[in-house]
């Protein structure tokens, strides 16, 4: 039975790692491709910013923590390596986030002033 739970664990994040790879290729396309000039705007240079580093967890960081939940045996500096390379791509998505909350702050609160 618990090999049931893996299986399905695995088609689950495999199916969130395909949705989240075609949704960012689909904002990055947008933003490059739908509006001239729009990337002379920090506002969208943050937004291309944040699907690329979502783009790169879906590609990335989710087939590497499928791996480390136990599918392959790996050596101890292995492990410690993908586990790096899960997190800091994670936290560069973070991090774009931050940014774009930052950057609409200002945008609110500036011409307020």
């Amino acid at each position: 039975m618990d090999l049931y739970y893996w299986v399905a664990y695995t088609v689950l994040e495999v199916l969130i790692a395909a949705a989240c790879c075609f949704g960012n290729v689909l904002v990055m396309c947008a933003v490059c491709f739908g509006v001239r000039d729009s990337l002379r705007e920090p506002t969208f240079c943050f937004l291309v910013s944040l699907a690329v580093a979502d783009f790169l967890v879906g590609v990335a960081a989710v087939p590497l923590a499928v791996l480390l939940d136990g599918w392959v045996s790996l050596i101890p500096e292995l492990c410690l390596l993908l586990s790096c390379v899960v997190l800091v791509l994670t936290q560069a998505s973070v991090l774009s986030l931050l940014a774009i909350a930052v950057d609409r702050y200002l945008r609110l609160h500036t011409p307020l002033r």
